[in-house]
């Protein structure tokens, strides 16, 4: 053991506890200046921030953008956009001009929607066929040409629209009556004669005419406006025989053949019948109330229709003259009248002034009812014109109804264009064809400029003349085709025979 020096006082050493020497650690802002940082495992410590703030991180500062999506809903439209640039895009239609567009898928009912909508408009395209024209129809005929094809000069046409003026025979001979003259024209070769000029004094004008038909078809009738009836021989140019009504001179109003046999209307309602071999007439009786406007047999001759101006239609039966079977109405006053070839019960009639209706009637339905009363039969069909009716004709070769008009009180229409066969969508003074049983307007145009106030049919029953008083004038339209027989097609079963 060595002594150590000894010093004045008490040594500092003596009294001391050994400990362990600390070593003093480079922390704080020394560190940002020591050239090796110890490995710490927290984070810097910012001595500028608070005491007991904990600072959070800002979200919201992060761009909202993946990597799979090209752009988000709120940054689809660029920030630099200006209005000026919007109004150019809208005026050069790029307004929405993009690649891809987002929205919500649509839902399942809309998707079914158009599914349907879809379907219907391709089922709709299958019943969308027309049915082609028939050949013989006037859709093919005068609906293609829609002009007359002949017309002829008539001075001196009754003014009256209930007259007859006109009329054409089973030989081709067409017969006007032109005031007190009458004139015919055969059109196979042109040629016209004057057959027979009446004194006004004494007869006045000639009101109607009508040829005969089948064993006589040469026969003319006369009606004049003294209420004498006259027949000729067309062609040979002679009067045969003539009536005079002294009694009361009622005006002839219509006049219809039977064989020799000629059925006769009168102003008053009176009726007549007279035989072309007899000079005293068969029977005379008062038929209607009103002026007979309108007669004609049918096609089978078995019975008669007459009309009047208080708007009746009476159906009578030729083996019984003094019976009347039934009676119709309508609201106006009657002149038109046909009967249909191809169904020998049909016929047709229409009214004018405040009536303009086509009614088909069945002759059938004409009879008793059960209380023993004439019952005034239903129509089979009516069709509507709001125009005066003053002709009526059916084709014999396709089913179709030929009517010619005078004014109209419905809507207003277009002013026709002066001239004859232009395009009419009215009924004013036009020549309309009508479908049956549809009653669809096949053709319709402007056959004069006044009241087309009669119409007559060729004897081939394809060609129809009207005639107008205003314009003195009658006009030849070309309206149906007769049929053409081809040969019949060979069927499957024709091959076969049932034993």
């Amino acid at each position: 053991m060595v002594d150590a020096p000894s010093t004045p006082g008490p040594s500092r050493q003596c009294y001391k506890t050994p400990s362990v020497r600390k070593r003093r650690s480079r922390v704080g802002l020394s560190n940002d200046f020591s050239v090796k940082r110890p490995r710490l495992s927290g984070g810097p410590i910012d001595v500028a921030a608070e005491p007991g703030v904990k600072h959070v991180e800002d979200l919201t500062s992060e761009p909202k953008a993946d990597r799979f999506i090209s752009s988000r809903p709120d940054t689809i439209f660029p920030m630099d956009t200006t209005p000026r640039t919007t109004r150019i895009a809208r005026a050069f239609g790029l307004i929405d001009d993009r690649i891809l567009n987002y929205g919500d898928p649509p839902s399942t009912s809309a998707i079914e929607d158009e599914t349907l909508s879809s379907i219907r408009r391709s089922a709709s395209q299958l019943f969308k066929y027309t049915t082609p024209a028939h050949p013989s129809s006037a859709a093919s005929v005068l609906g293609k040409r829609k002009q007359f094809i002949l017309a002829l000069d008539g001075p001196g046409i009754p003014s009256d629209p209930w007259a007859h003026p006109l009329a054409w025979s089973p030989h081709n001979l067409i017969a006007v009556a032109c005031g007190a003259d009458v004139y015919h024209q055969n059109l196979d070769t042109r040629t016209i004669e004057h057959l027979a000029t009446f004194p006004r004094a004494e007869a006045g004008r000639i009101r109607a005419l009508s040829f005969a038909g089948g064993e006589a078809p040469e026969l003319l009738g006369l009606g004049t406006g003294s209420g004498g009836v006259h027949v000729y021989d067309a062609q040979a140019g002679k009067r045969l025989r003539a009536w005079q009504d002294d009694a009361n001179s009622q005006a002839v109003g219509a006049l219809a053949w039977r064989g020799r046999q000629l059925a006769v209307g009168r102003a008053g309602g009176g009726m007549a019948w007279l035989d072309s071999r007899a000079a005293v007439p068969a029977r005379v009786f008062k038929a209607h109330k009103g002026d007979v406007h309108g007669l004609t047999w049918s096609a089978d001759e078995r019975f008669l229709l007459s009309s009047d101006s208080k708007g009746g239609v009476h159906l009578w039966d030729a083996r019984n003259t003094s019976a009347r079977l039934g009676r119709a109405r309508h609201d106006g006053p009657v002149k038109a009248l046909a009967w249909c070839p191809w169904k020998p019960d049909l016929f047709a009639s229409a009214g004018a002034d405040g009536d303009g209706i086509i009614r088909v009637w069945s002759s059938s339905s004409f009879g008793a009812d059960p209380h023993g009363q004439r019952a005034v039969p239903d129509p089979l069909k009516e069709i509507s014109t709001d125009s005066d009716i003053f002709a009526l004709i059916w084709s014999p070769h396709c089913r179709e109804l030929l009517s010619t008009h005078g004014r109209s009180w419905g809507d207003p229409e277009p002013a026709p264009v002066p001239g004859s066969g232009t395009e009419s969508m009215g009924y004013t003074n036009a020549l309309v064809v009508h479908s049956y049983p549809t009653g669809r307007r096949i053709v319709s145009l402007t056959a004069h400029t006044g009241p087309t106030s009669q119409a007559c049919l060729s004897p081939d029953g394809t060609s129809v003349f009207t005639i107008c008083a205003r314009e003195e004038a009658m006009k030849m339209w070309r309206v149906w085709s007769t049929p053409v027989d081809g040969p019949r097609e060979e069927r499957t079963f024709d091959r076969f025979t049932i034993r």
